[in-house]
């Protein structure tokens, strides 16, 4: 296989960074009396919670539901700005893309941007099918060896893992926080 090297290395998120779905993750707790507590979190807010390590303390206590983020996203639109990076990107040779969804699976997202007139031929996909995508950016970094590394992400935490494995392999790194279906140029200097 001829992958390309040593070029720039762009990568997407895809809901709520390319195409803006509204959906939300079901969440039940089973509390120890027997109760169940139900509520409903954006992808963000959903890769936060996972971060803070509860549904690992005992992950037979949660029921997450996420039917809204299976196969094609019907309800979902383009989001503008990061849809037309992501074409100029594509188009130019010094750059390769690669989009990298916590889903677990890609046929839905592959689709969408296909009938949108994405080149998804030129473009490698990945999923964790999971909230750490640490493998995913390893993987790539290791097969790609990128000269430098721009994300585009709509959860900080994705950010941060992606910054940790380029720091791990000492690969110049980016990147932009997406919210509100557009980029939070100022997300750095709110951060905290």
């Amino acid at each position: 296989m001829n992958l390309p090297k040593n070029k720039n290395l762009v990568i997407f998120d895809f809901d709520e960074t390319l195409c803006k779905t509204n959906g939300l993750i079901k969440r039940i707790k089973t509390t120890h009396d027997g109760r169940t507590v139900e509520d409903f979190l954006t992808p963000g807010e959903y890769s936060s919670w996972r971060e803070t390590g509860e549904y690992n303390l005992n992950p037979s206590h949660w029921d997450l539901d996420f039917k809204s983020f299976t196969g094609y996203p019907n309800e979902g639109t383009p989001i503008s700005e990061t849809f037309e990076l992501l074409k100029s990107y594509l188009s130019q040779p010094s750059y390769v893309v690669a989009l990298v969804t916590g889903r677990d699976e890609l046929s839905g997202p592959y689709s969408f941007l296909a009938d949108h007139d994405i080149a998804v031929d030129k473009m490698i996909f990945m999923c964790s099918g999971d909230p750490n995508k640490r493998m995913c950016f390893e993987s790539l970094l290791n097969t790609l060896n990128p000269s430098s590394v721009l994300i585009y992400e709509d959860a900080t935490a994705y950010i941060d893992q992606c910054r940790e494995v380029c720091a791990k392999y000492n690969v110049p790194f980016d990147s932009r926080l997406i919210g509100d279906g557009k980029i939070r140029w100022d997300w750095k200097t709110i951060k905290g």
